[in-house]
């Protein structure tokens, strides 16, 4: 139901009584109301004439008054995991990218925003969310089904890197964002990154528990370049958490559903999208929050289409001269 957000300005709505009223329409002196000819057409054309002051004055105090839809919540049906891509947005990433051998033809972060190009394309079901991570988190999108919104997440990527690397905090934020979530969803996170970083004892603990807490499958897609060291080295836990296979190993020991892969082609991306694949993936309702929407725009565009149509009837009117003869 349409709201106003000043109320107080809706007793400007008297003003449309005064068209009804004659005021503003041409006086035509007769000398007789039996030269009047009857004519339909005039009359009707009048009162479009009125009709055409009485909806501008009321569309504009409407305007003015601040009309819109109010905030609503709707139910949704979806199918498909519930996926959170954590994205690292680090100095790191504005490296360029290219296999040992190969020429260098884009940056890291170019390279992730294609890579998530793609898994977005082979999870046409799967509702997504971003979040960057540098020195700290940052939400880029939240959870949501609407493929344009995560295009343009997704292409919106390449511009700005920040700080530090902080995987633990990164991974934590997105953890958070299941908790008000369908416990039954297929809960998801991919975590795209460069490298790795020290994540302290107290933040790894917390995972530990968030992960088993969400139920939540972890893909690890190391953006591994030239001569950086291979994810499968042999190391199986350390405490030097910077090391890429460091961090394989203590993604290992967290006991969850979890696999590691060097992203270097659309091959590692194929593995997770079947990995997700085979998830269960009943639908499942969620509720969707839809924003206030604003109507005094449209208000005030509707009410000077009608005066412009106004202004044409008004000029399409005639003249006609009567003369009466005398007996």
């Amino acid at each position: 139901m349409p709201l106003v957000d000043h109320a107080s300005r809706l007793w400007l709505l008297a003003l449309c009584g005064l068209p009804l009223l004659g005021l503003g329409a041409r006086a035509v002196t007769l000398g007789s109301l039996r030269t009047l000819p009857k004519d339909p057409l005039s009359t009707l054309v009048e009162w479009l004439l009125r009709l055409f002051a009485v909806l501008p004055i009321a569309l504009i105090v409407l305007g003015l008054a601040g009309l819109h839809l109010p905030r609503t919540q709707i139910t949704r049906m979806a199918r498909g995991a519930h996926v959170i891509v954590v994205l690292d947005r680090s100095l790191s990433m504005h490296e360029p990218f290219a296999l040992r051998g190969h020429k260098a033809t884009e940056s890291k972060t170019q390279a992730s925003a294609r890579l998530l190009a793609a898994f977005f394309a082979r999870n046409p079901h799967s509702r997504f969310g971003i979040v960057g991570f540098s020195t700290a988190p940052i939400l880029v999108m939240p959870l949501t089904e609407h493929r344009a919104a995560i295009q343009a997440a997704i292409a919106a990527q390449g511009s700005g890197q920040l700080g530090d690397t902080d995987i633990g905090s990164g991974l934590a934020y997105a953890l958070s964002m299941f908790a008000n979530d369908d416990a039954n969803a297929p809960h998801v996170i991919l975590l795209i990154t460069d490298g790795a970083g020290e994540i302290p004892e107290q933040v790894r603990m917390y995972l530990a528990k968030a992960f088993h807490r969400a139920r939540a499958h972890l893909y690890y897609l190391y953006l591994r370049a030239g001569d950086d060291p291979p994810l499968d080295n042999g190391i199986v836990n350390d405490t030097d958490m910077t090391h890429p296979a460091a961090l394989d190993g203590f993604f290992r020991s967290l006991r969850i559903p979890y696999a590691g892969f060097e992203a270097s082609n659309a091959a590692a991306i194929t593995a997770v999208t079947r990995r997700i694949e085979a998830m269960d993936t009943r639908p499942l309702p969620y509720h969707e929050i839809l924003p206030r929407q604003d109507l005094s725009h449209a208000c005030f565009g509707l009410a000077a289409c009608l005066l412009g149509l106004g202004l044409l009837l008004r000029l399409a009117e005639r003249r006609t001269l009567l003369l009466v003869q005398s007996a």
